[in-house]
């Protein structure tokens, strides 16, 4: 009996109370919706003392808009820039009936914030080499380990996989982090018979080729679930040790 109220317990404080006294505290509210690709919206958080929400590059949140036909659904999501203090940002690619409901969502709608969630933080690093290994909307939460990361001066080479040009999210801004803070990004694309960069998947040799010292670099992982265990088999095989690949998953 003991050990179901402490459950219980548990879910109502994390699940419900603690949503509520998050924003009661930052007033957390929508403030711009911007296209970043035909089906990848970016939503800007406003709030107050954004700074004191103790969220880290890598982790997401389980977010609630408080909008008719929206608030009795709760769905997680990546913060997909590096926390700024002014604002937070999920970039959600339209996948289902929820999330093609994104672009409909109003300025000023409140959003109730479960979270933050994950571990695939900078925390997890063990030296000052990083490889970022991203593929389609997987990209969220590398976005901001890139930016955090670049800008403490740490070498950072992202390997970045998408079907076509069209669909890369944040080209822009990934260009930015390479002129600003020196991050080496190479898009890998599957289905741009014109593209003149690397065409095809991220395999086993790319990988060696893009980042021939792989072994020692501290690797993070998102993707598509058939693209992650491919990669993290042929991390394995190529000797990365597994205490050294940090991966997300969108599923809870």
């Amino acid at each position: 009996v003991v050990l179901w109220a402490f459950c219980v317990g548990n879910v109502l404080l994390f699940r419900f109370v603690r949503p509520v006294y998050n924003y009661l505290v930052h007033r957390t509210r929508v403030e711009r919706i911007v296209p970043e690709t035909s089906d990848v919206n970016s939503i800007y958080i406003a709030g107050r003392a954004l700074a004191r929400f103790r969220i880290q590059p890598g982790q997401f949140m389980i977010v609630r808009f408080l909008q008719q036909g929206l608030w009795w659904e709760a769905h997680p999501f990546s913060l997909s820039c590096a926390p700024n203090g002014d604002y937070l940002r999920l970039s959600i690619k339209a996948v289902g009936d929820f999330t093609r409901k994104v672009p409909i969502i109003r300025p000023g709608t409140p959003v109730l914030i479960d979270g933050p969630h994950g571990a695939m933080t900078p925390r997890l690093l063990r030296g000052e080499k990083v490889l970022l290994i991203a593929g389609g909307i997987g990209i969220t939460p590398l976005r901001a380990l890139a930016e955090h990361l670049t800008r403490q001066g740490r070498d950072v080479v992202l390997l970045y996989g998408n079907r076509t040009l069209d669909s890369i999210a944040f080209y822009g801004e990934l260009d930015r982090l390479a002129r600003e803070f020196g991050l080496v990004t190479h898009h890998i694309l599957s289905h741009e018979p014109n593209w003149p960069g690397e065409k095809g998947y991220v395999d086993r040799e790319r990988i060696l080729r893009l980042a021939p010292d792989v072994v020692e670099r501290d690797v993070y992982l998102c993707g598509p679930p058939p693209m992650m265990t491919l990669v993290r088999r042929t991390l394995a095989e190529l000797g990365v040790p597994s205490a050294r690949v940090h991966w997300e998953r969108f599923a809870l």
